[in-house]
């Protein structure tokens, strides 16, 4: 699930293994957390969410970690500037336009460390990191996030350390959200840093651009009267045709109303569009294992 151009034939993946044998750690640094490091009061509520649902089923409440927030800002900040998510890349993936290394999340990816190696490339932290992700085309909200991610039994498992999540003891948790995006990070590690202040006001803008020091690509809003529709997205492409071929296949797989839905930097491919998040949700519940990294878009 790791990549450093779009795809790695084998003579790349050596000459890779070449350029990190001879540079070593200094591909690479470990970022220093700003002095004035805050999170804001929506990633706040989404940490206590959380742990409350948790205290539903009698399980111990997981600690914040300044590490694991810091890589998870810096995380959402990436998805909204650079939209790593294209492809066969979703959206645990990170793009090529940061300090960190780049890589592709997905099926077909070829490193599966993409997302467990952030916490320990960026930051003190010492251990991995295993993170749920979450986006829509408006602001994310503390509350939709959750439901979202207890609408999956594998992102609900996670949570509750149930099913393939039941051997996990977690003990550090790092939230980020900006615009759309949220992300919670765990981590099996305690941080003995946990000295996480919440922001006064609103995020230092300085601060971000400190994190991620790119010119922010907007997403367009949804047009005053315009009517909200709920995506059912399953992969994004770069090329316009490949985008309708992979409609014209799901046809073919006995998909009633699949489409292509256009962004600024990609086209998206919808299984099917509904007009309430609850038919969207139902519908992806129903989805087989196939198609499990779908997610919602609202537009």
């Amino acid at each position: 699930m790791f990549m450093l151009s779009k795809r790695l034939n084998l003579r790349n993946i050596t000459v890779l293994i070449l350029i990190i044998s001879f540079f070593g750690p200094r591909l690479i640094a470990q970022i220093k957390i700003p002095d004035d490091f805050c999170i804001t009061s929506n990633e706040l509520k989404l940490f206590n969410l959380i742990n409350n649902y948790r205290k539903e089923y009698n399980l111990p409440e997981v600690s914040l970690s300044k590490n694991l927030c810091f890589v998870a800002k810096l995380h959402v900040n990436d998805l909204q500037t650079n939209r790593p998510d294209v492809g066969n890349c979703n959206l645990h993936s990170w793009s090529d336009q940061g300090i960190w290394t780049e890589c592709c999340y997905g099926s077909e990816s070829l490193n599966n460390t993409c997302m467990t190696s952030k916490p320990a490339e960026l930051t003190t932290y010492n251990g991995k990191g295993y993170e749920l992700a979450f986006w829509e085309s408006l602001e994310a909200v503390p509350e939709i996030v959750l439901d979202s991610w207890l609408s999956s039994i594998v992102s609900k498992e996670m949570i509750l350390n149930q099913g393939a999540w039941k051997n996990y003891n977690w003990k550090s948790l790092g939230i980020g959200i900006y615009k759309g995006y949220a992300v919670a990070w765990f981590g099996v590690e305690g941080d003995p840093d946990k000295s996480v202040n919440v922001c006064k006001a609103k995020e230092p803008k300085a601060l971000l651009e400190r994190i991620l020091p790119t010119n922010e690509q907007e997403k367009t809003s949804t047009k005053a009267g315009q009517e909200v529709r709920y995506y059912l997205i399953i992969s994004s492409v770069k090329d316009k045709n490949q985008a309708k071929k992979e409609v014209e296949t799901l046809k073919a797989k006995g998909f009633k109303n699949p489409s292509v839905v256009a962004s600024e930097t990609n086209y998206r491919i919808s299984l099917g569009n509904y007009s309430t998040r609850e038919q969207a949700l139902e519908a992806k519940n129903k989805l087989g294992e196939r198609y499990k990294a779908a997610w919602i878009l609202k537009q």
